[in-house]
């Protein structure tokens, strides 16, 4: 089993002119089922040798998360743990769900199919560079709000069971469980919380020398999707 831990950067909706952030983007780390003791235990060390049990993060006590860099950066050379990032920037974005939809849905929902499309293409391009591609996937998203309706949805999506027929299936192992979790109680999503802050810097620009190096394990996609026309 799999086990996708991802968390999200920015929102899916399409109004900058109202709010919305210029780009949206996710970040996620992937470890196999009988690793996923060596992760906890290397969250259990930066938490011990920082002396606090509070949520890592990039803020004002930013040495929590380069100590988990760091541990994360070995971890990814030996192949223990796998991690990816993927955004859009709204402005050159020509995909679907910001301005244009080729199925019949009230643009006020967009922003949730959007936010499915750019899961599926996340781990498509996550799972192109890994040997275990036929492994089944225990997916766990950090906050977001979905009705029973809209995860069932999303399941059967990105299993490729769609209403428009599909060319060939996505290049994605079987997603076998969906869970919404809050990364405060799930170490998983602590690191992938971590990972997207990372993602945030790198889409601003703002990025460090520094924090470059030590998540270089994190492959990034800027994603353009296609214009409505080249459909």
């Amino acid at each position: 089993m799999n086990f996708v831990f991802l968390d999200e950067t920015g929102d899916p909706g399409s109004n900058i002119s109202k709010g919305a952030s210029l780009y949206f983007g996710m970040a996620l780390i992937s470890v196999i089922d009988k690793d996923y003791e060596t992760l906890r235990r290397l969250l259990a060390q930066v938490h011990w040798l920082c002396g606090t049990a509070a949520l890592i993060s990039l803020g004002q006590h930013s040495i929590r998360a380069l100590n988990l860099l760091r541990g994360l950066q070995e971890l990814a050379r030996n192949g223990i743990i796998s991690a990816s990032g993927l955004y859009i920037s709204k402005e050159c974005y020509g995909g679907r769900y910001t301005k244009w939809s080729d199925i019949d849905v009230p643009s006020s929902e967009w922003p949730y199919y959007l936010r499915n499309y750019l899961l599926r293409h996340l781990l498509e391009f996550h799972f192109a560079a890994l040997n275990t591609p036929s492994e089944p996937v225990d997916l766990i998203l950090d906050r977001v709000l979905l009705t029973e309706s809209q995860r069932k949805n999303i399941l059967e999506y990105l299993n490729s069971k769609t209403a428009i027929p599909l060319r060939e299936p996505f290049r994605i192992p079987p997603i076998t469980f969906l869970t919404v979790a809050n990364s405060q109680y799930v170490g998983g999503l602590e690191i992938a919380h971590v990972l997207a802050d990372i993602l945030r810097e790198f889409v601003k620009g703002t990025i460090s020398e520094n924090l470059k190096e030590l998540s270089n394990f994190m492959r990034v996609e800027h994603f353009v999707g296609l214009e409505k026309e080249a459909q």
